[in-house]
């Protein structure tokens, strides 16, 4: 399912002036935006990792990048519970 199909199937519920006021989203619906956001997120970190990166790779090669010794990276990554 797509979002697009996804908003499709929302009902909304309306006041006696006829604005809306609350919206139901079917479960089936609900799954699929979340996958949808999820993924979003997933392309928005990539692409910030990406960036990182390329810094870190641009100051590597003009000499200038902070390096640190293995052995102190995998202390840091037990650490934050990366490792």
């Amino acid at each position: 399912m797509t979002v697009a199909d996804a908003l499709g199937k929302v009902r909304y519920v309306v006041d006696g002036a006829g604005e809306r006021t609350d919206a139901i989203v079917p479960l089936a619906a609900w799954k699929a935006l979340l996958g949808a956001w999820q993924q979003s997120l997933e392309k928005l970190e990539d692409k910030e990792d990406v960036a990182l990166l390329a810094t870190w790779l641009k100051k590597r090669a003009a000499g200038k990048a902070e390096m640190i010794p293995l052995e102190d990276l995998e202390r840091e990554l037990a650490a934050d519970g990366l490792l």
